[in-house]
């Protein structure tokens, strides 16, 4: 996608415009702290600018409030992320990725209400969550497949983060490492979900009835949860 540029609106700040070749009409939604706006490309600066000030109750009402502080820890099923300051090297962030806690140490010069500190934190704690994902998620998935008594191909880990799992038509798993972020019912979802793909490769009522045997009835419950699920990292 074509990036036009930045403009700056009086209500949601800097805005990235793209353009689609075939984009016949307007979208906008945030993405990495900042509203993301898709138009079609003959529209011109003051077009783009009504548009903004349609999309702005929406947006507003739809922002992201994630926000880190220091110190805490964001706690999953086995690993921890610590988050703390660090002065040493101020205009730094140092992270390290080990298990079973994972470090993030946010140099005394970043201002943590700042959404380029948050998109900043939330970067890294992705890619320590990309180096521990296969040890955290393959021998759970591995213990929900053999209990249920199937056998894929293959399990690999995949760095997507709005796809969160595949099967292929050749029996491969695989899982996005952000489900290091998810609690255990919900990666356990995620993992039955391609678990059925296995025998069902649609969404059909047999593959929900199949899904939903696996998950002990609370397949409904378990996906309600998963689309209300307040992640602590930007999604992607």
């Amino acid at each position: 996608m074509p990036v036009i540029g930045e403009i700056n609106h009086r209500q949601l700040g800097r805005v990235v415009v793209s353009s689609r070749p075939n984009s016949r009409r307007a979208t906008a939604r945030w993405r990495n702290g900042l509203v993301s706006l898709n138009v079609p490309r003959h529209l011109g600066l003051p077009d783009i600018n009504r548009l903004l000030d349609d999309f702005t109750p929406r947006l507003l009402a739809s922002r992201p409030t994630l926000r880190y502080t220091a110190p805490s820890r964001i706690s999953f099923p086995g690993v921890d992320f610590i988050i703390a300051r660090q002065s040493v090297a101020p205009g730094k962030m140092l992270a390290k990725a080990s298990l079973p806690a994972c470090s993030l140490e946010i140099g005394t010069d970043f201002d943590l209400d700042d959404e380029a500190t948050t998109r900043l934190a939330s970067s890294l704690l992705c890619r320590m969550a990309r180096k521990i994902a296969p040890e955290i998620l393959l021998p759970r998935a591995r213990q929900l497949a053999a209990r249920i008594g199937r056998n894929p191909a293959g399990w690999t880990i995949s760095t997507g983060f709005r796809t969160l799992g595949n099967c292929s038509f050749r029996g491969c798993i695989s899982l996005s490492y952000v489900l290091v972020f998810l609690p255990q019912e919900l990666r356990d979802y995620i993992i039955c979900h391609e678990l059925a793909h296995l025998s069902e490769m649609n969404h059909s009522p047999r593959f929900h009835a199949l899904l939903d045997s696996y998950l002990d009835g609370r397949e409904a419950m378990l996906a309600a949860r998963l689309r209300a699920y307040s992640w602590p990292v930007l999604r992607k």
